[in-house]
């Protein structure tokens, strides 16, 4: 019987909605607030081209499925051919010949087939999860006309973050442009395929993380909105209860339940890129800060002239670090206002018996599942996350630090036998 009210109530409530939408001239509100990052993330193919902007004709291009699938394969084609070139001509691709030992050439030619596999698979998975993204941005679209006509108009903006975030990776490209055209002696052939392959890493690293740092944030805010109606519950006292507040109540519970839907599978569609994401820029940032320390610590004698790639380094730990940072701290902002949701209706629980049937299930759920976001669940992406790949960063710098003094060990007695 509660279960067919709750039903009846909703639909009632959809029809409601449906009617305001209806005579709305505007474009959906979650287009709304994907339209500074919409159409560079869909040229990238990590968002498909969309038809309409109206919830009754809103659907995914033709056209845009066949841009995303041709540009996939492009990709995938151009980075076998990418990858076999470093990997059987990995001497060709030395930036500073002159100075890098064996430890530092195998970790620049693993980091540069790191570099290719992620930005590929990141492009791929979007591609093929192109239908998965299009349910999320209508589910929240039809949540949006509920949300809107009980006066929600809250839109997040990260024009500011995004600047920064797009001057991080455009440093990493230029100062890559620096390294190999003026100071390498790699061949001009190999020059474009290098700075191509740091300039797509980058461009889509950067596309990704803004894309999710939107609609995740977006997530949040309807969810803290519908807290703050939630949490009204609290402040009435248990006289002041009447069939309206359950009605309200039902409602919702059963819209804070699709969100959570919504949110679940959000980390579905992401969860190949992220894992693929990460693990690059776990890799990057640990053989980046080695070669930093290398150049640091490598005496003058073993130099034979006085560059080094310092700037490059620093360049690739600042950006990767800010990115890793922008997602790990999106994520973490939505599953803690998510959670706060079963803390809120614990304490509704306990104003009204009535509430208890429709809390139930809900706060069992919650207790048995709380919202977290990994990467394809390996491990989760919090706050902590970036504290746990440092630590696990200095635990292997100490190993390669390790193997560097033993190469410059054998490298000085070679000096001093030839002397």
């Amino acid at each position: 019987m509660n279960g067919y009210i709750q039903r009846y109530t909703w639909k009632l409530y959809s029809i409601q909605v449906g009617a305001l939408v209806e005579r709305s001239p505007m474009a959906m509100k979650i287009l709304r607030d994907l339209e500074g990052v919409a159409r560079p993330t869909q040229l990238c193919a990590l968002l498909p081209f969309f038809s309409g902007n109206q919830s009754e004709s809103f659907g995914i291009s033709s056209r845009g499925k066949l841009y995303g699938r041709i540009l996939a394969l492009l990709l995938l084609v151009s980075s076998v051919l990418f990858c076999e070139d470093v990997l059987f001509a990995s001497q060709d691709y030395k930036l500073m010949a002159h100075s890098q030992g064996d430890t530092e050439d195998i970790n620049r030619t693993i980091e540069t087939l790191f570099c290719i596999a992620s930005y590929t698979i990141i492009v791929i998975s979007s591609v093929l999860n192109g239908a998965k993204h299009f349910r999320t941005i209508r589910d929240l679209s039809q949540l949006d006309g509920y949300l809107e006509a009980h006066g929600y108009a809250a839109s997040y903006s990260c024009r500011f973050l995004g600047t920064l975030l797009v001057l991080a990776s455009a440093s990493v490209v230029l100062v890559a442009f620096y390294y190999i055209h003026f100071l390498s002696e790699i061949d001009a052939r190999r020059q474009c395929i290098l700075i191509l392959i740091y300039s797509l890493q980058m461009l889509y690293s950067c596309m990704f993380a803004l894309y999710l740092r939107t609609i995740l944030m977006g997530l949040a805010l309807r969810i803290e909105f519908l807290n703050g109606r939630l949490d009204l519950f609290t402040q009435k006292d248990r006289q002041l209860y009447d069939k309206d507040d359950w009605c309200e109540l039902s409602n919702l519970i059963e819209i804070l339940c699709k969100f959570r839907y919504i949110t679940e599978n959000m980390n579905s569609v992401t969860g190949v890129a992220l894992l693929f994401f990460f693990g690059f820029s776990f890799y990057t940032v640990t053989n980046q800060s080695y070669l930093a320390f290398s150049t640091l610590t490598t005496p003058d004698q073993l130099r034979k002239e006085g560059h080094d790639t310092m700037g490059l380094s620093c360049a690739w730990v600042l950006a990767e670090t800010a990115i890793m940072g922008v997602i790990c701290s999106s994520f973490d902002c939505l599953a803690s206002e998510a959670n706060t949701t079963s803390q809120i209706l614990a304490r509704v629980y306990g104003k009204s018996k009535e509430f208890q049937n429709i809390i139930d299930k809900f706060l069992t759920k919650s207790i048995k599942q709380e919202v977290q976001f990994t990467a394809y669940g390996f491990f989760a992406i919090d706050n902590s996350t970036l504290f746990k790949i440092f630590s696990a960063v200095t635990t292997y710098l100490v190993i390669l630090i390790q193997f560097k003094q033993l190469e410059d060990s054998k490298l000085e007695e070679q000096l001093q036998e030839t002397h």
